[in-house]
């Protein structure tokens, strides 16, 4: 059995050792939403926009919970789950407050001055056909805290500012818990939080369905022009390290995957396959010619190594370039 030169035993000990704090590391990269990012860096739009934020508030600092009933939402079982569920929405975590029918009162002119009374009545069943009849038209609550079919309200939840990732999983799970305390026929979420999720989730997703289809067409790629499950390995254990030492090192300066980071794992194997083959084509002639694998290999390095480091090298600094745009 051969045996590895120390220096290959030590580039292959850096290597092993690099891949194993990038694997620690990976799991530590977080994901941005931000829709900001996709204008332009001192776009009038968005600086009038930011000013208008610092000035009032943002307007998606919200997070709308529809409760439906196919019978009818004026009941009183259901009106008192939704009035509860409206009171414990309130101490759920980045939530500064929460509002529904079933909560709030209207005002009204009476002998003695403006006045308020309750939206709904629930413990006066007897008046639910004329609550509904004045809410179900009203256009400040058709359509937005109630169904115009009267199928359905609305839990209004207003959460902090700008809230983030970390915190939207936070909330949504703990309106998950709070709400299978309920036998609610059906909900349905709208809000900041609800967005940021699912985006994250769409790019993650995305990101592991590109890096798989774009090792899977590799794999046949060098499978045809090689015709060695060897040489294949190693072009697919080289770029999928590669990848790996990438991550790590954006988690390592704490770096944040947008929506962009789909495109990564595609670049990585566009530039590592072409390099990988240049290398391997040029080594397996240099062996066919005669020459030893260490004698071989020396030439593949001084011929096609520098090549191969130039156009990466002048890959990267037209990426670099992107810094200077708007």
């Amino acid at each position: 059995m051969n045996r590895l030169p120390a220096h290959q035993k030590t580039v292959f000990a850096v290597f092993l050792a690099l891949a194993v704090g990038a694997a620690v590391l990976v799991p530590r990269l977080k994901f941005t939403f931000d829709f900001e990012q996709f204008f332009p860096i001192k776009d009038p739009d968005l600086i009038y926009f930011q000013k208008f934020v610092s000035e009032f508030e943002t307007d998606d600092n919200f997070l709308l919970i529809a409760i439906k009933r196919s019978e009818g939402v004026f009941d009183s079982l259901f009106l008192s789950q939704v009035a509860d569920f409206t009171r414990q929405a309130r101490d759920l975590p980045h939530v500064t407050s929460a509002q529904s029918l079933t909560k709030m009162r209207l005002p009204v002119m009476t002998p003695f001055g403006i006045s308020t009374v309750p939206a709904i009545n629930i413990d006066q069943p007897a008046f639910y056909n004329e609550a509904k009849a004045r809410l179900t038209t009203d256009e400040r609550f058709k359509n937005t805290f109630i169904a115009e079919d009267g199928s359905a309200l609305v839990v209004f939840l207003r959460t902090v500012e700008h809230i983030d990732l970390d915190k939207s999983e936070q909330l949504l799970d703990a309106l998950d818990k709070l709400t299978a305390q309920y036998d609610f026929e059906a909900t349905h979420r709208l809000g900041r939080s609800c967005f940021q999720v699912a985006l994250v989730n769409t790019t993650k997703q995305d990101v592991a369905v590109s890096a798989v289809v774009a090792v899977f067409l590799v794999a046949i790629l060098l499978w045809l022009i090689f015709g060695r499950w060897r040489t294949n390995m190693i072009v697919l254990i080289n770029m999928g390290v590669s990848l790996l030492l990438f991550l790590g090192l954006m988690a390592l300066f704490n770096r944040e995957l947008s929506a962009m980071a789909a495109l990564y794992p595609v670049l990585m194997v566009i530039i590592g396959t072409s390099d990988s083959m240049h290398l391997l084509s040029k080594y397996l002639d240099e062996l066919k010619r005669g020459h030893l694998k260490l004698g071989a290999r020396r030439l593949t390095i001084k011929e096609i190594g520098l090549a191969t480091f130039m156009t990466a090298a002048t890959t990267s600094v037209g990426f670099l370039t992107l810094l200077t745009s708007r």
